[in-house]
């Protein structure tokens, strides 16, 4: 039988989880609920009602970045994951840098997801039960209360999280499903918009610079799908599963963007959506409930929307520590980072370090921002942008570890060339879009990830000479990083 990651799993309960867990995470992260609807109205405000469209072409850049994904998890079973990956195609320097830029997005998407959750939680008690002030108008309670369940979901280990991300995903992608199909069934508001699948047939709209910018950020919906290369050394038979984890999320994850968001558009209408999809935003599933099925099922999808949002806070949990594990083990970290639970096999001492930093950012938020709704949604999306200015790169990184790596150990020619070049191009045109057309904090947010990187840079010239034994353990102990 295949062994589980490393030996001994260095701490980490082995074979804890299987395929479906896996997809579990990887979709989980991934938020496709939230993407569908939310990420999907951001990208609505620059293509108009042209929305599916940009996210079957930014699909084929993530189907890019899947194939290196699931190709180099065969190579690089490791808690480290993406930064593991990248060290393994382009050595220890960029390694160092990936990981260092994981983690800082880690440390901004999980409070940021929260604060999500937390808001639109009070959109939906604001609906049930207006007259209930701490349900309805308290965003950084529920962020601090949905922070202890993730910190006591992540404490009690992988199976747990797993099982709980399977349940919740699976709940929330049936239920948009349920809502694709009625509108669909009932011919939306003037037949299926085909035409918003190909918007360059619509040559008086089409307009190439903005449809780019729409791919762009239809792309990072995607983000998160790899999430269960982290889960190596606890998954069953890793070198299978995990590959067949990453591919079978994006799968259903291109499927269900494109399903979802051509319902919406014909919900709307091509025309309509441009005008309203971008201001009604989460909103959208109570308007078009309220159109197509009945306003009480609207109100249940703006739940489903905040579960979902909870469940991408506890995946990205999930990958966030299994770096700060992996970075305890290879020295770049102290090794009490590497430490895991007795009873429960979990990373204990980065899941605490991880809450502790999540709690200080809700109460920065609050006293930067304030205590409205509209404060809450200002904040999380700014910590959107900043960790998705980290990201991308991170995974046009992948896509170039994947060339070096294919050529040097005889991958085929989508394996060095085409997938590579799908996810650079895409990816590329993704993180541009971080940096165009922003106003007010929006506009310095990507510059605040851009001088963390620059920090990490600094950091590895100046302790470059010191970690060198300790880099050189670690390889010995998985040689696949070398």
């Amino acid at each position: 039988m295949e062994a589980s990651g490393h030996e001994g799993g260095r701490g980490l309960r082995r074979n804890a989880i299987g395929l479906p867990g896996l997809i579990a995470q990887s979709l989980g992260v991934t938020a496709p609920e939230i993407s569908a609807v939310v990420i999907a109205a951001v990208v609505a405000s620059r293509v108009g009602g042209f929305v599916p469209g940009a996210f079957w072409v930014a699909g084929i850049g993530a189907i890019g970045l899947a194939l290196i994904y699931g190709r180099m998890a065969r190579y690089v079973p490791s808690a480290g994951g993406t930064y593991a990956i990248v060290r393994a195609g382009l050595g220890r320097d960029v390694g160092f840098f990936s990981g260092w830029t994981l983690l800082a997005v880690g440390i901004i998407f999980v409070p940021g997801l929260l604060i999500a959750a937390a808001f639109l939680l009070q959109n939906f008690f604001g609906l049930v039960t207006p007259g209930t002030p701490f349900l309805s108008h308290a965003w950084w309670g529920w962020a601090l209360l949905l922070a202890a369940a993730v910190f006591a979901v992540s404490w009690l280990g992988i199976q747990i999280s797993a099982r709980i991300l399977l349940a919740l995903t699976a709940i929330g992608v049936t239920m948009l499903l349920i809502l694709d199909i009625i509108i669909l069934a009932k011919g939306g508001a003037h037949g299926w918009a085909w035409g918003s699948l190909a918007p360059w047939n619509n040559h008086g709209t089409f307009g190439f610079g903005f449809f780019a910018l729409g791919v762009g950020i239809a792309m990072t919906g995607f983000s998160g799908f790899e999430t269960a290369v982290f889960l190596a050394e606890e998954a069953h038979t890793p070198r299978k599963e995990v590959p067949k984890a990453v591919l079978g999320a994006i799968a259903l994850a291109v499927i269900f963007y494109i399903v979802t968001t051509f319902s919406i558009t014909t919900g709307y209408g091509l025309t309509d959506a441009a005008k309203h999809w971008p201001s009604d935003s989460g909103g959208a599933v109570v308007g078009l409930s309220a159109q197509y099925a009945a306003l009480w099922f609207g109100k249940v999808l703006l739940l489903v929307l905040a579960v979902s949002s909870f469940a991408s806070a506890l995946g990205t949990a999930n990958f966030t520590t299994r770096t700060a594990f992996a970075w305890g083990h290879d020295g770049y970290l102290p090794a009490a980072f590497g430490r895991t639970h007795r009873r429960f096999k979990s990373p204990s001492v980065a899941i605490s370090v991880l809450m502790a930093i999540t709690v200080a950012v809700c109460l920065v938020g609050l006293a930067w921002q304030g205590r409205t709704i509209n404060d809450a949604v200002t904040f999380f999306s700014w910590l959107l942008q900043v960790g998705a200015t980290g990201i991308l790169p991170v995974y046009a990184l992948v896509g170039i570890a994947g060339f070096v790596h294919s050529r040097k150990f005889g991958g085929t020619v989508i394996d060095w060339l085409v997938a590579p070049i799908l996810t650079v191009v895409v990816v590329g045109v993704a993180e541009v879009t971080e940096f165009y057309g922003q106003t007010g904090i929006y506009k310095w947010a990507p510059y605040v990830m851009l001088g963390w990187m620059a920090l990490g840079i600094l950091i590895r010239l100046a302790t470059r000479g010191r970690v060198e034994s300790a880099e050189r353990q670690a390889e010995e102990l998985q040689p696949e990083l070398a």
